[in-house]
C-alpha cells in the first residue's frame, strides 16, 4: 500500500468513522449487559473490542464489498453488465480510474462520521450503516447528479428493505426468546438460573460484538476498498481497531441510553435482546447487507419490553431514537453532496 499523503488522509478518515461506530455502537454490544449490572463498563468494552476485531477480520469483507463497490457504478464493465446501452461518454470523466475519486471517498467518510459524532454526544444510538450509505450515495449525487443509471438501484432497494426488516426481526425474536426463558426459569433454582444467565449474557455480548465487526467494519472502511482493493484484510483490522478505540473512549454515553432508558432489563431480558440482535445482524452480514446494529438492538430491547406491556416501554425515548435513524442518512447524504460540489468548484 503506497502511503502517500492522500492515502494517509483517507486512512485517517476511515479510522475516524470506525472510532465513531465504536463510540456509538458500543451500546449495541454491551448496553444491555452493563444495564443489567453483570460486569463493569470497562471490562465489557474490552470484550467488545476483542470480538469486534475478530469479526471484522474474519467476515467483514462481505459488507465491505457492498459499501465500497456495490452502491455506485464506477466502472464501464460494471455499467455494461447492468445496462443494455453503452455507458455515456461522460462516464470516464466522472470516474477516470474506474473508482470513486479520492475526494469523494474522503467526503463520504467525513460526512458520515460528523453526524454519528453529533449523535454520540447527544446520547442517541443512530445507524452508522445508514450514515455511511447516505454519505456514499450523497457524493454520488454530487458527482453525477440525479442520474439513476449510475446507481445500483437493486442493491439500494435491498439495503432499504433490510433496514426495515432487521429491527422487526429482532423485536419478534426477542419477544419469543424472553417468553421461552421465562418458562425455563420457573423450573430452575433461582440462584443457579441467575448464574447461568450471567454467563450466557456475556457470551451473547461477545456474539453481538463479533456481528458488529462483521457488519460495521465494512461501513467504516468500505469506501477505502475502492482505492485499496488488494488490502482488504489490513483495512478490516484498521476498522476493527478503530471501533475498539471508540468504544473505550466515548462508548459509555450511548450505552446508558440503550441499557437503562428504553425499558428496565433483567438478566433474561439482556440475554434475549442481545442474542436476538446478534443473530439478525450476523444473518445480514453473511448476505453482504449493511444493516444497523443500533436498530437491531433497540428493536430487540423493545421486544423484551413489550412482554411486560406497552407501559413498560418509553415511547418518548423510542421516538427520539427513530428520529435519529431518519435524520442520520438524510443529513449525511445532503451534506456529502453539497460538500463535494463545493470542494470541486474550489479546486
Amino acid at each position: 500500500m503506497s502511503l502517500t499523503l492522500a492515502a494517509l488522509v483517507l486512512i485517517a478518515a476511515g479510522f475516524y468513522v470506525g472510532w465513531n461506530i465504536g463510540a456509538n455502537d458500543a451500546a449495541n454490544c454491551i448496553g444491555t449487559m452493563v444495564g443489567a449490572q453483570i460486569i463493569s463498563f470497562r471490562r465489557a468494552a474490552l470484550l467488545m473490542g476483542v470480538f469486534v476485531i475478530i469479526g471484522g477480520y474474519l467476515q467483514g469483507h462481505h459488507v465491505m464489498k457492498t459499501v465500497g463497490k456495490g452502491i455506485l457504478i464506477t466502472s464501464e464493465g460494471q455499467y455494461e453488465s447492468q445496462h443494455d446501452p453503452a455507458p455515456p461518454e461522460e462516464f470516464k470523466e466522472h470516474f477516470p480510474d474506474g473508482r470513486l475519486p479520492d475526494l469523494a471517498i474522503f467526503v463520504a467518510l467525513i460526512s458520515a462520521g460528523l453526524f454519528v459524532t453529533l449523535a454520540t454526544f447527544t446520547r442517541i444510538p443512530v445507524s452508522t450503516s445508514q450514515a455511511i450509505v447516505g454519505g456514499v450515495a450523497g457524493v454520488g449525487l454530487g458527482i453525477v447528479g440525479p442520474d439513476a443509471a449510475y446507481f445500483d438501484l437493486a442493491i439500494l432497494w435491498k439495503i432499504l428493505a433490510c433496514w426495515v426488516i432487521s429491527p422487526v426481526l429482532s423485536l419478534l425474536l426477542a419477544f419469543g426468546v424472553y417468553h421461552f426463558l421465562g418458562t425455563i426459569s420457573r423450573r430452575m433454582n433461582p440462584l443457579v438460573w441467575s448464574r447461568i444467565l450471567s454467563v450466557l449474557v456475556i457470551g451473547a455480548a461477545c456474539y453481538v460484538s463479533f456481528s458488529l465487526g462483521a457488519n460495521d467494519v465494512g461501513n467504516a472502511i468500505g469506501p477505502l476498498l475502492n482505492k485499496f482493493p488488494e488490502h482488504g484484510g489490513a483495512l478490516a483490522l484498521l476498522g476493527g481497531g478503530a471501533m475498539a478505540v471508540g468504544a473505550f473512549t466515548f462508548g459509555r454515553r450511548v450505552t446508558d441510553t440503550v441499557g437503562k432508558s428504553i425499558t428496565p432489563l433483567d438478566l433474561g431480558g439482556a440475554l434475549a435482546a442481545q442474542g436476538s440482535a446478534a443473530f439478525g445482524v450476523h444473518l445480514f452480514s453473511m448476505l453482504g447487507i449493511p444493516v444497523s446494529t443500533s436498530q437491531a438492538v433497540v428493536g430487540a430491547v423493545i421486544g423484551v419490553g413489550l412482554t411486560k406491556g406497552l407501559q413498560a416501554v418509553s415511547g418518548k425515548k423510542i421516538a427520539s431514537i427513530a428520529g435519529g435513524w431518519v435524520l442520520a442518512p438524510a443529513c449525511a447524504a445532503g451534506f456529502s453532496c453539497l460538500t463535494y460540489r463545493l470542494l470541486i468548484s474550489m479546486f
